[in-house]
């Protein structure tokens, strides 16, 4: 019988729970003693992936997001928490560990946008892995085959993210070449960017002093969503759950995105 807990260790393996920042809360959420044999992967624990999670008879739900991540001081009826607890569903959140680990959510989004010779930016901590000190980076930087203009790069990565030409950004005024990704709310980083050489950042969100810092500073910044930049990264994680547990179900849902657009 698999166990919350073996998922938990599956997971720690692969993205390691002790790097994650200090401020987050990954890990167990909820453990009520079910054997799993099928488990729903989501970006956020919401009431809708609770109620999938009912109707496909899943025993655990794996999400980024933790769904307690500051202390509690109450559970109300028709809540995540109080539908899970009430179903005897379980959780588990991979949060920043997942953001900051080799094969995590930056690197899904930099291979989303097929960008080249990756490598880490935007060093975060430091923190041990079995012993070892490990460097953190939250971003991840490379380069596109071939230069777009800013515009072009945006409706690029809307259509790689949502499928779609219609984007917000910033235009930095040059060619874009040199991109960082950091998924969610990243927008801090901007700072950051042109000292490293980084022509554009996709982030999923950007603070306006951010953005205004951006175009001043000539650097093209693509707020493409906390939800998109995210997202892509769910069938990895669901990948590392399907090759350790190939007895178990393991179904991504998307029924969690907030996001609709007008036509």
């Amino acid at each position: 019988m698999t166990t919350v807990q073996d998922v938990y260790n599956i997971l720690n393996q692969k993205y390691p729970y002790s790097i994650q920042e200090d401020y987050d809360n990954s890990g167990v959420m909820a453990d009520f003693g079910r054997g799993i044999d099928r488990i729903i992967v989501s970006l956020d624990i919401t009431n809708a992936v609770v109620q999938l999670a009912v109707t496909e008879g899943a025993q655990l739900i794996v999400s980024h997001h933790p769904t307690i991540f500051r202390p509690i001081r109450s559970i109300t009826y028709n809540t995540p928490l109080q539908r899970l607890a009430s179903a005897g569903i379980s959780a588990i959140s991979a949060h920043t560990n997942f953001d900051l680990a080799d094969g995590g959510v930056n690197d899904a989004l930099a291979e989303t946008l097929e960008l080249q010779d990756v490598t880490p930016v935007f060093r975060t901590s430091e923190k041990p892995v079995n012993g070892v000190m490990r460097q953190n980076y939250i971003g991840r930087a490379g380069h596109l085959p071939a230069a777009m203009s800013p515009a072009a790069f945006a409706a690029y990565v809307g259509q790689r993210l949502r499928g779609r030409n219609a984007m917000e950004y910033v235009d930095g005024g040059a060619p874009v070449r040199r991109v960082a990704v950091g998924g969610g709310a990243c927008g801090e980083y901007v700072f950051a960017c042109r000292a490293q050489g980084i022509d554009a950042f996709v982030t999923g969100e950007c603070k306006h002093h951010e953005l205004i810092y951006a175009k001043d500073n000539g650097i093209t910044v693509v707020a493409a969503g906390h939800y998109a930049t995210e997202s892509v990264a769910l069938e990895a994680l669901a990948g590392t759950l399907r090759s350790a547990l190939p007895d178990v179900n393991v179904k991504v849902t998307r029924v969690d995105d907030p996001i609709s657009f007008t036509e």
